[in-house]
Parts: structure tokens; sequence; C-alpha cells
């Protein structure tokens, strides 16, 4: 089995943590969904580490990065991913992330195409326009995800994985305690992602000029991407695919574990 090794960069003054395979391989960073940490990823990274050098982040807020009160819109986490990129030295990889992390993706696709060679967003929070929230709805919608954070810090490990395994009894057992540890190392802070006004989705789509896999799910098992959604990013992302994988929400790689990991090392392969 792949042994992870730790490390960490100073992105903008703010210590950035990862995990990370090694080896002189095609670079592969994943960066994870709101809430969650590097090590989330769980059995993926162990799957591409025989042909690509992974790097799973921490995005800042998140596991054991530093954790600012501020510094949450798309442009500065996309801005700490390319301080890990260009610290490391990895020579354009792809980028994979799943929700927070697939957003943070195509910014960093838009802004910075030339340190990459693609990305592949799992169901990205593109909600569609009708669905746009106003400022006081973003507010609220932030109160409400930082009390539950607050919450979980006053919860034991145990506690935590019960309400995992509760409301999702179909994951994979290997998937519980990360995601629990996952909650009791997230702060507060984060909320300020969903606080503040993201940059339109649409208009970063257009802006893309680099191969891309979208991958969606079912949105009534809570996947954010409709097909409407799916339907604009193929009529405005010439180099961008999109896939549809039945039988999951919005944690494809958590479940549908097996098609998500032959969809990305398909799209690796095609990329390399």
């Amino acid at each position: 089995m792949a042994r992870l090794m730790y490390g960490h960069v100073l992105a903008n003054g703010i210590r950035i943590n990862y995990y990370r395979t090694g080896g002189e391989k095609p670079p592969v960073v994943l960066l994870h969904g709101l809430s969650d940490y590097g090590m989330c990823w769980g059995r993926f990274p162990v799957f591409l580490e025989p042909s690509y050098d992974v790097v799973a982040m921490d995005m800042r807020g998140h596991g054991m990065s530093d954790k600012p009160k501020s510094g949450y819109r798309y442009e500065e986490l996309a801005a700490d991913v390319l301080w890990v990129i260009r610290t490391l030295n990895l020579l354009k990889p792809v980028v994979v992330g799943h929700s927070m992390g697939a957003g943070t993706a195509a910014v960093l696709a838009e802004i910075n195409p030339q340190y990459i060679s693609g990305i592949v967003l799992e169901d990205p929070p593109w909600h569609p326009s009708s669905l746009i929230r106003t400022s006081a709805e973003r507010e609220n919608n932030a109160a409400e995800y930082q009390k539950t954070i607050e919450d979980y810090k006053n919860k034991s490990l145990q506690d935590i994985i019960q309400i995992c395994k509760e409301r999702h009894p179909n994951w994979d057992e290997t998937e519980f305690l990360q995601w629990a540890k996952g909650k009791q190392l997230t702060s507060p802070h984060t909320a300020e992602y969903l606080r503040v006004e993201q940059r339109d989705w649409i208009d970063t789509v257009k802006n893309l000029r680099v191969p891309g896999l979208l991958l969606t799910a079912d949105v009534e098992r809570g996947a954010i991407v409709t097909p409407e959604t799916a339907q604009e990013v193929v009529e405005n992302w010439k180099q961008g695919k999109v896939v549809h994988l039945p039988g999951a929400g919005h944690s494809i790689h958590r479940e549908q574990y097996y098609k998500y990991r032959d969809e990305v090392k398909r799209f690796l392969r095609q990329v390399w």
C-alpha cells in the first residue's frame, strides 16, 4: 500500500498542509469539499499512486492547515493551490476537485491555465441561476453551517462517526472515520466561503481553455449540478466533457467509487 508523506507550504502567509504519494510520475492535485480534508479522499490516492504523484491538500480552514478568518473566495483558494503547485515544482498537474474544491479548480484553470494540464470537477456548487442566493440568504446559510461546525466541536469522534453512518448507510466502511475527523478539524471561519458572493460559474466556464471532465450525479439524491446546468457547460466549454454517474448524490467519489475512479483514470490517460 502507498505511503503518504506529510508536508506543508506557506501560501500567501498561510500554512497549507498536504499529503503526498511522491515519485517521478505525472502529478495529480486533489482538492476536497467544504468541511472535509485531504484524508477524506480515502482509497482514491492509493488507487492512483502506481501511475501518478498524488498531492491531496488540506484547504485553508480545514484539516491541519491554518484557519484564518478570511480568504475563502475562490480566487483566494485558487491562489493557495497555485502556491502549492509552484512550491512543490509540480509540472502542469491535473487538478481534481469535489464541491468547493471543484469550484476552486475551475477558477484556478480560468485564471492560471498555463500551470495545469486539465481539471476534473465532481459536482461543483454550480446552482441554476434561478437559485442564486441573495445576501440575506447567504448569511442565513452561512450561520446555519457555522453552528453545525461548532456543534461538532462538542461531540466525540465516535458520535460524529455514528451521525455519518446514519446519514450515509451505503457508504463504504472506510469513509466514516475520515469524514468525522474532517468535521472536527474544520474551522467555523470556513462559513465565510458561504457568506461571500462568489464569482458566477457560467463566466468561469466560458473562460476555460483547458481539457476537463465534469462528473454529475442524481439531483434527487442530493447532487447539485442539474441536467440543464450540465448542458450549459457542454455548450460553453469546448474542451470539457460531461459524464453522468447515476446512483450517487453529492459525494460521487464515495457513493459510486469504482465508477468514479475509472472515469477519472480514463481522463488522466487522455491527458498524459
